[in-house]
């Protein structure tokens, strides 16, 4: 099975009233792990999925992915919410195997142009991967929440041990997806020996405004309106099992929650998980 892993750019878009494009693909991401910007980690990468997320108030015009894989790189993939969009957040899945050069995504925002996240997830194979399922055995949902220490600044990635206050028991658990709080919109991606290096994740939003239209007007799929099960969603979107699997031990879960939000933020996360091993 293959494993996913996620990447982020920080773009400005253009300005809305004329749906002009800002200029792609943007800088790396503080704290994200690529070497060059919209250039997957490994040759070996399937784009299956990308969007962009604004920060509020900063509603989503147009967003257009370009890159030498496409079948049209002229054209290439443009999504147009258009000028009287509430859209805060942008996704759409695709299929392209990497070949060269870098995957560009441009925007274009109808309020303030501000800096947003363009998101890039890329599918490598592996065997870390399962299906999951809403009605899986094993289901394990910690609480409190996972808070994370330090305030997200604006489109840079910041991390938190996941160290739930009664240790789980020993084994391997899926993580099946997550909800999340005390954010707007968002990305969120997981850091564990047992992912080879990879940074499996998704886009998200806070639970309490993720059936906003602000947020999904343009998302006809699963993704932010079922909070919790992502992974699983994704699994069913992408045709093989994107739930990525990590070993707990007595030395606690080794896992590192990421995320990076279009502005400032101090998020609250709870991780819904299956045992499986």
């Amino acid at each position: 099975m293959p494993i996913l892993d996620l990447h982020a750019n920080v773009i400005t878009p253009g300005a809305g009233a004329t749906l002009t494009l800002g200029v792609g693909p943007g800088v790396i991401a503080a704290g994200d792990g690529q070497s060059v910007a919209g250039v997957p980690i490994d040759p070996a990468a399937t784009l299956v999925g990308y969007g962009m997320n604004s920060a509020t108030a900063d509603s989503i015009a147009r967003v257009r992915l370009q890159s030498q894989d496409q079948a049209d790189p002229i054209n290439g993939e443009d999504i147009a919410p258009g000028a009287t969009s509430t859209v805060l957040n942008s996704w759409k899945f695709t299929s392209l195997k990497y070949k060269s050069g870098q995957r560009v995504i441009q925007a274009s925002t109808n309020t303030g142009v501000t800096a947003g996240t363009s998101l890039l997830l890329d599918a490598y194979p592996s065997v870390s991967g399962i299906d999951g399922s809403r009605h899986i055995g094993g289901q394990v949902v910690t609480t409190p929440a996972t808070t994370f220490g330090a305030a997200l600044g604006a489109n840079a990635w910041g991390a938190q041990a996941y160290a739930p206050a009664s240790p789980l028991p020993n084994g391997r658990y899926a993580i099946l997806g997550s909800t999340v709080s005390a954010c707007t919109q968002a990305a969120i991606r997981f850091v564990h020996a047992s992912f080879k290096g990879y940074k499996p994740g998704y886009i998200c939003a806070d639970m309490n405004q993720a059936a906003a239209t602000s947020v999904t007007t343009n998302l006809k799929i699963d993704l932010i309106m079922e909070p919790g099960w992502q992974f699983v969603t994704l699994s069913k979107e992408l045709g093989f099992g994107c739930c990525p699997v990590f070993d707990v031990t007595n030395a606690g879960t080794g896992l590192t929650i990421e995320m990076i939000a279009a502005q400032a933020a101090t998020p609250v996360v709870t991780l819904y998980l299956a045992k499986v091993g």
